[in-house]
């Protein structure tokens, strides 16, 4: 019993192929083996803001960014972004971590539309945020990834659930035994939450999992994996020297954790006024599930081959890599268009319409204006073009393939794009152009790009909004907001609710109590120009 559900799954499938590429895994790797974690820390996608690093030195050795993406939590819910404004502390895998100490920590990105660039600080204990969730190092040290095994199977031993080329094992063959591997299977089969918990050797109270809530935001506590949470519980009070932590379901619902030496207890408790979410003793209930990874195995949906080189070979000792699925370039599309079937072809996010000629295109153009139907193939390129409407099937796969490789590469991902012919006026399925998107990469290098290229700075998505107003909305940078002033965005541009830039500014933003200094400075300079 994981969890997970076939939609959740089908999200997971599309994490793993887009959001840790295959060249950041070579770049990191080869820069972590030469000892350039600087470099590693580039290629991962990870921003250092760290004064001194000479004392972390030692972990900073084995840092490995791409492991940290792959195991860091997801937005889900639509999104492969990772989960946004979050911070984890990186805790080494041996000694004791001193109170006075000062810690190496991650800061995911605020928004889960913006970049997925992370942060790399350094923070003194004292000064950690309270929601601040510790990440032991089996997650982000390759040293240490092999540790992976163990907090999900209870033991060294073999994988529970698959024999050693990866394939799952059917039912019968799972083992009745009392050994750790068969134990450990007992206890995702298990239905009954108080037993699945005890058999992970987890002491729970007389009433645990009884007539538990499950409040409306999500949360569940029968999604994690007891075995799991165990052995990240024992890691970290040998740690931090601590005996009790909480693992939070939702807002509402914790699961008190102690810990006695090897001893394990777990009781769940309704959140009461006063009660405190203490830094570093805080478990994270995204990071106590059964790996996704192993779910998608045993659907189908992903072979042991094709999982990130450490994580491979922590779980399945001796699988060769596999290549990632091919890539979906689709060759030509039918489409109905005037009682026939024509073909449409799309390279490089460009649609073509080789069954029509220039001057069938004109007469249509002229119907458009006129208001008239747009049908057949005309309607497709206009649906790709930016107007609301249904694509072919083949036609959204490859949109989506596209936007999943910008978004997870990044700039430099998409400039390389850019170059090789990509439409720089390409829509995602929400209408929504690179220019509605600029937050999300180095704004300074692609909105000179895309202005040259003729990009509108007014282009309107299914919803009305300019880039302006989505920037100014979601509170992006101020170097974004004011860039797209300088580039002539229109404040007076309404959406479809009738608001503009400036009717969000006088009638909603005068109601928020504080803003950030960098957004206020964006704010009176787009007063100063508008």
């Amino acid at each position: 019993m994981s969890g997970q559900d076939p939609l959740a799954l089908a999200e997971w499938q599309r994490i793993r192929r887009y959001a840790v590429p295959e060249w950041m895994i070579t770049e990191c790797t080869a820069a972590r083996e030469r000892g350039d974690w600087r470099a590693a820390c580039e290629a991962g996608g990870i921003d250092v803001d760290i004064d001194d690093p000479a004392p972390f030195a030692g972990q900073l050795a084995g840092l490995a960014p791409d492991l940290l993406r792959w195991h860091l939590p997801r937005a889900l819910g639509g999104y492969t972004t990772i989960a946004e404004d979050r911070q984890y502390a990186l805790i080494p895998h041996d000694g004791a971590v001193e109170p006075d100490s000062t810690v190496l920590v991650v800061d995911s990105p605020v928004s889960l539309l913006g970049s997925q660039r992370l942060t790399l600080t350094a923070v003194s204990w004292f000064d950690l945020p309270d929601e601040t969730v510790p990440l032991p190092a089996y997650l982000w040290d390759a040293r240490h990834a092999g540790e992976l095994r163990t907090a999900v199977s209870g033991t060294d031993a073999r994988l529970p659930g698959f024999a050693p080329d990866g394939t799952p094992l059917p039912g019968e063959l799972l083992g009745t035994g009392d050994d750790p591997p068969a134990r450990a299977e007992r206890v995702r089969r298990e239905d009954d939450l108080a037993a699945r918990f005890t058999a992970a050797g987890i002491e729970v109270a007389a009433d645990f999992g009884v007539e538990m809530p499950r409040w409306g935001n999500g949360g569940d506590i029968r999604v994690v994996d007891p075995l799991r949470l165990a052995h990240d519980a024992r890691t970290l009070a040998a740690r931090f020297d601590i005996r009790e932590m909480v693992l939070w379901i939702d807002y509402y619902l914790h699961v008190l954790v102690q810990v006695d030496r090897e001893t394990v207890r777990a009781e769940w408790r309704i959140h009461q006024p006063g009660d405190t979410r203490n830094s570093l003793h805080r478990l994270d209930s995204a990071l106590a599930r059964y790996p996704a990874d192993l779910d998608l195995i045993r659907a189908g949906r992903l072979t042991a081959g094709q999982l990130h080189p450490l994580v491979r070979a922590a779980l399945f000792p001796g699988v060769p890599a596999a290549a990632a699925p091919p890539e979906p370039v689709p060759g030509p599309i039918r489409v109905r268009c005037e009682g026939e079937w024509h073909e449409v072809e799309v390279r490089q996010g460009r649609l073509t319409l080789p069954a029509h000629s220039a001057e069938q295109r004109r007469r249509e153009q002229a119907l458009r204006a006129f208001g008239g139907a747009v049908t057949g193939c005309f309607a497709t390129e206009q649906t790709w073009s930016g107007t609301n409407g249904r694509l072919p099937k083949r036609l959204r796969a490859h949109r989506e393939h596209l936007w999943q490789r910008i978004v997870h590469g990044g700039t430099r991902t998409l400039l390389e794009l850019l170059d090789d012919g990509l439409d720089p006026h390409l829509r995602d399925s929400r209408g929504r152009t690179l220019m509605h998107r600029l937050r999300s990469f180095d704004h300074t290098v692609l909105l000179p790009r895309l202005l040259a290229a003729g990009v509108d700075v007014n282009a309107r998505d299914f919803e009305g909004s300019t880039p302006l107003y989505l920037a100014v909305v979601h509170q992006v940078p101020s170097g974004v907001i004011t860039g797209l002033v300088d580039a002539g965005a229109d404040v007076n541009v309404p959406n479809q609710d009738d608001l503009s830039v400036m009717d969000y500014l006088d009638e909603i933003l005068v109601y928020r109590d504080e803003l950030d200094a960098d957004f206020e400075a964006a704010v009176a300079y787009i007063r100063k120009r508008g």
